[in-house]
């Protein structure tokens, strides 16, 4: 997009869910430090199409079409697409107070609840067609570990324990997180693992909820196999293959953000955050927004 002209005319007019849901944190912060309302208007706006858009199941789907205004991928879930929608739902009402957003977000986390979750094999989260229910694929990804943090931040630190234990379990197995992991299989998918932060954000959460020192044995495992495995002379590296642990000349910004941001705030008892009570969060890319003025 072009910020003086707009849209460039041979432009997509589709994107995720994810990037119409993931936008009310920082607009609506922007909004409150410059007067201008119209950055929250257009943020707010965004997440009432992608509502509007809903099936009756309470679930959305992963790819929507703005001219059309029509679902071109409804497959439905808390993977890559449609991942950070139900933050920002959550997050929003915690930043800013507004009910609305715990309304929308608890209809939309019942929904997966009751339609992705399933309760028989270990609690996992499947990718399903956003107006049947039923199951679309039987992978999850490295992605979706995020989510047993939310369950604690909403106060379903039962169903958080639950999820988490799935992640911790391929972690262990391969000392890293597979981009993508079939449960019928039992095995990856797609074999990289790109330092992620995802699964110690969860860790991180459910250490400050419950105190159990499993997750900080869990944060030993992780800079282990990170600091054994990663490491290299300049920093740390992408791993290619969960299976040979060979490496990617690659380390995203995301590692320094979130990866480490997590890790480090795992150990770190005494840290002025957790001390807090006002309401800040964390954003999805893990900066963390102290509560402002209406």
């Amino acid at each position: 997009t072009n910020l003086k002209h707009g849209a460039q005319a041979d432009e997509t007019t589709s994107t995720c869910a994810a990037g119409f849901g993931t936008l009310l944190l920082e607009f609506g912060t922007l909004s409150r430090l410059t007067n201008e309302t119209i950055f929250e208007d257009v943020a707010r706006l965004a997440l009432a199409e992608m509502w509007a858009a809903r099936s009756k199941q309470n679930l959305f789907g992963n790819t929507y079409d703005l001219k059309r205004r029509a679902w071109t991928h409804s497959v439905a879930g808390i993977s890559a697409g449609v991942d950070s929608i139900y933050e920002y739902m959550f997050k929003g009402y915690v930043y800013f107070g507004g009910h609305e957003y715990l309304r929308v977000f608890e209809a939309a986390y019942n929904g997966l609840l009751q339609y992705s979750r399933d309760t028989t094999g270990g609690y996992a989260f499947y990718n399903v067609h956003m107006r049947t229910g039923e199951i679309a694929s039987s992978w999850i990804d490295a992605l979706s570990a995020y989510f047993p943090g939310l369950m604690v931040l909403a106060g379903d630190v039962d169903g958080a324990e639950s999820a988490y234990m799935l992640y911790y379990h391929i972690w262990n197995r391969f000392r890293a997180m597979p981009e993508r992991f079939n449960l019928l299989a039992r095995e990856p998918d797609i074999l990289y693992y790109l330092l992620r932060p995802e699964f110690i954000e969860s860790t991180y959460y459910l250490y400050r909820a419950t105190l159990d020192p499993f997750y900080l044995d869990v944060g030993e495992m992780i800079l282990t196999d990170m600091n054994e495995l990663m490491r290299t002379s300049c920093g740390y590296a992408s791993i290619h293959d969960v299976l040979t642990h060979t490496l990617e000349d690659r380390m995203d910004s995301y590692v320094l953000s979130e990866t480490f941001k997590y890790l480090y705030l795992l150990f770190d008892e005494d840290n002025p955050l957790h001390r807090l009570d006002n309401g800040f969060v964390f954003t999805t890319e893990g900066h963390v927004l102290l509560p402002l003025s209406p």
